[in-house]
């Protein structure tokens, strides 16, 4: 909601008080900014500016930063330290302990309002744990050579059939907002992604000291689930993506500021030209309790985080955020900015597809679904506290990068789509699309049959089983067949000669309800004569019969 152009008096902290507080200082207009919208190219990045063309986004005031002039006024009527600006709500944050000073800012005529953000002083953190527990048990390693103990939360989603076709994210640029990228600068897990110079940016919007690598582990996690690469034990989920990272989140305290934070970073990294930004933070209840927001707050209009995460998507891009891990609390909802609109909001499954008892449930205040999709979260594979050691992590911090590696993977693909349509495109794909519900939202996306809606191809309706193609065809050492699950739960193939006799058979488990691509590379396959053969597919359904013809290699 745009408050209206009036100023409001701030409540200060006590004068006793020796540590800084930080305010938030609204200005009523941009009148004098000296930047025009037809020159964007002295606020904005080529890239940002490249996004937003080829989606048709036009730009407008919100793009425009704040006027300098009104941040020079601010310096001389106090003593203070701007800690950074925001130009889509038009404000400064600031960080002072002159209390005369401030008393007097909201007598500027440009200032709309003066809010206290964080009092300077410590408290306990209290309410919702901020991160869940990190499970430091061991889990079996999956029969999966490339990905190591990363495969099943993968090929849930079948962003390994993406990467099959080439799609491992080379080429698009994802920002992470969170509370440190502790030792990913040093990490075996990020050498690859060190070595390519993936990691194009960094910034801290907390210390403003210009290191995110001393902070806190939690960010270096959720980056491992994305671009983590330990040959043979772990591949994540966009290895060849490029990341920008920035801290917005103080891990030891928790106060609306954070919120602040957040938005100018957001902001900073829609000027880089990231494609997708991913955020595995969450606001519910904070160490002050008059700052609180409550659950009629989350209808995407009301908080600032998701006020600016829903600008952030409609800037052209591909927004997703955490839903929450309040599943199990008094709070039970989602937490902002999942709220917001035209996001990804992620929930946690487990790894039989089950809804994870700590996800955050929706809908939003407003009625919306929420979560709108979700990915496994709930024993999830990724680094550790330590950063050494791969575990089962569990959190929506978790299932939120798995979904933003993903999405920059099927975006790689169909660069001439918007955000828009990639959202959409995930969301039509999921298991529940349609009857969505509050505890998984459209359910578990299917990246494959996105795929194949952006190239036009809509199968979100189909729901018995269906062998939907076989190639290459001719083969020579063997094939792959694409096809839908439907409610089968085993896939048994046959292939006969041209004289009606069986020269080959294979059975395979299938999980339900999903598209899978499955290539056959049997050396008898392989080593079987030239010539015509019959595939006979049972998937539970009506056999599905073939003609394929196999050449000499």
């Amino acid at each position: 909601m745009v408050a209206a152009a009036v100023a409001v008096r701030m409540t200060l902290p006590s004068a006793a008080q020796t540590a800084p507080a930080t305010y938030l200082v609204e200005f009523t207009h941009k009148g004098g900014t000296p930047h025009q919208l037809s020159a964007p190219g002295t606020f904005l990045s080529t890239r940002a500016i490249e996004r937003r063309d080829r989606q048709g986004i036009p730009l407008d005031s919100l793009d425009l930063p704040v006027d300098p002039a009104f941040v020079q006024a601010l310096q001389q009527a106090a003593d203070l330290v701007v800690l950074g600006t925001s130009r889509w709500q038009n404000s400064a944050t600031i960080r002072s302990t002159d209390t005369l000073g401030l008393d007097t800012l909201d007598q500027l005529p440009f200032v709309r309002t003066v809010r206290c953000m964080h009092d300077g002083r410590p408290h306990a953190v209290r309410g919702i744990p901020k991160f869940p527990d990190v499970l430091r048990n061991s889990v079996d390693a999956a029969d999966e050579a490339t990905y190591g103990q990363g495969y099943r939360q993968l090929a849930m989603l079948n962003g390994h059939l993406l990467h099959r076709a080439g799609a491992t994210g080379r080429g698009m640029l994802l920002g992470l907002l969170d509370s440190g990228f502790e030792g990913a600068d040093s990490l075996p897990a990020f050498a690859s992604l060190r070595a390519r110079n993936g990691i194009v940016f960094t910034a801290d919007m907390v210390q403003a000291d210009g290191d995110v690598y001393s902070d806190h582990w939690h960010g270096r996690s959720v980056l491992s689930v994305i671009a983590g690469d330990l040959p043979g034990r772990f591949l994540g989920a966009a290895p060849d993506v490029d990341v920008a990272l920035v801290r917005t989140e103080d891990a030891d305290s928790e106060f609306i500021v954070e919120e602040d934070h957040w938005v100018r970073g957001a902001e900073l990294l829609d000027s880089l030209g990231c494609d997708v930004l991913s955020t595995s933070l969450g606001y519910t209840q904070f160490d002050d309790s008059t700052q609180d927001h409550s659950v009629a707050d989350l209808d995407g209009h009301t908080t600032r985080i998701s006020i600016a995460a829903g600008i952030a998507a409609r800037k052209g891009m591909v927004v997703v955020n955490s839903a929450g891990n309040s599943g199990q609390s008094a709070w039970y909802r989602i937490s902002a900015p999942a709220d917001a609109e035209g996001i990804l909001a992620v929930g946690a499954v487990g790894l039989e597809r089950q809804s994870a008892p700590f996800s955050g449930h929706g809908p939003s205040a407003d009625g919306r679904v929420k979560p709108d999709v979700c990915a496994v979260g709930w024993k999830a594979t990724g680094l550790d506290v330590g950063g050494h050691a791969l575990a089962p992590i569990n959190g929506t911090s978790f299932s939120a990068p798995l979904m933003a590696g993903v999405a920059c993977c099927l975006w790689q693909l169909h660069t001439d789509r918007s955000a828009v349509e990639v959202t959409e495109a995930i969301r039509r794909s999921a298991s529940h699309a349609l009857r969505p519900d509050s505890d998984v939202g459209y359910g578990i996306p299917d990246l494959w049959r996105a795929h194949l809606l952006l190239n036009g191809e809509d199968l979100t309706g189909l729901r018995h089983e269906a062998v939907l193609q076989v190639f290459p065809m001719p083969f020579s050492d063997g094939f792959t067949m694409a096809l839908f699950t439907g409610e089968a739960h085993m896939l048994r193939m046959e292939l006969f000669d041209a004289l009606g006799r069986p020269v080959w058979r294979l059975e395979e488990a299938v999980e339900p309800g999903t598209f899978r691509h499955i290539a056959l590379a049997d050396p008898m396959l392989a080593g079987s004569p030239a010539g015509l053969y019959h595939l006979r597919v049972d998937l539970g359904g009506p056999l599905v019969e073939r003609t394929v013809i196999k050449v000499r290699p």
